[in-house]
């Protein structure tokens, strides 16, 4: 792409403008919420009045961080780049890494208020609106799932708290994506760094701050652990849970 310096300081400002937008508009219905609230202190005692003061701004507060996950949601699945096949590739400077940065920073922004809301069905709810394909009962205990439209989750998956997953990685000038693909029943580890390509098998285990390098393969039932990540045990041997 011609240009792509002043195309990209020229995106950056139009970015931060739209940040305004992102983080200021669901703040007009939490307001509204607060404002509706507040008028019950009228004529109260001051301790009265603190408390409703005190639970209103909560309760605003609350308003706003679904807001917020909603509005950014929304954005990066009409932005997303969509990857048919193994993997998608394209020079740096080009209109894909654009689409690809914007969609990363609308995802950052919403770490503050997500954090507080993992691992939840809103959360859940969160990056299906941002293009991730997530199953029943899945538990996803992290804010870093960088790229949510490439990643696709099946039932009774657990991601441990601060794993990473990408998936995208930056080689040779190029910008390459590739999908993740959780199979039925696997367990990621806390703290662990999955890239971008991988595919980790049903009943799986992937071990606390273990690496899986880019394009690999877990077969189903096996225990990986390490940096990068290794098979440790072929059998999970997790116990199953009895129905009540």
């Amino acid at each position: 792409m011609r240009n792509f310096a002043l195309v990209q300081t020229i995106g950056t400002f139009l970015l931060l403008l739209y940040m305004i937008i992102l983080w200021g508009l669901p703040l007009v219905p939490s307001l509204a919420v607060f404002d509706y609230l507040h008028c019950f202190s009228d004529g109260q005692s001051q301790l009265i009045t603190y408390l409703i003061t005190a639970f209103s701004l909560v309760i605003a507060f609350i308003v706003y961080i679904h807001g917020l996950l909603i509005f950014s949601g929304l954005t990066q699945r009409l932005l997303h780049v969509k990857v048919e096949g193994e993997k998608r590739v394209a020079p740096l400077e080009s209109w894909m890494t654009i689409r690809w940065a914007i969609c990363g920073q609308l995802h950052r922004a919403t770490w503050p208020v997500l954090t507080h809301v993992v691992p939840s069905p809103i959360a859940n709810f969160y990056y299906r609106l941002a293009g991730s394909k997530i199953g029943k009962r899945v538990q996803l205990n992290t804010v870093h799932l960088n790229d949510p439209g490439m990643v696709r989750i099946d039932d009774d998956v657990v991601i441990g708290g601060g794993a990473i997953i990408n998936g995208h990685l930056v080689e040779k000038g190029q910008l390459i994506l590739s999908p993740v693909h959780f199979k039925k029943g696997c367990l990621v580890g806390a703290r662990a760094t999955i890239q971008p390509g991988v595919v980790i098998g049903e009943d799986s285990v992937i071990a606390t701050n273990a690496l899986v390098g880019k394009w690999k393969v877990i077969p189903d039932g096996e225990v990986w652990a390490g940096l990068p990540a290794k098979c440790i045990k072929k059998n999970s041997d997790r116990p199953e849970m009895e129905n009540e």
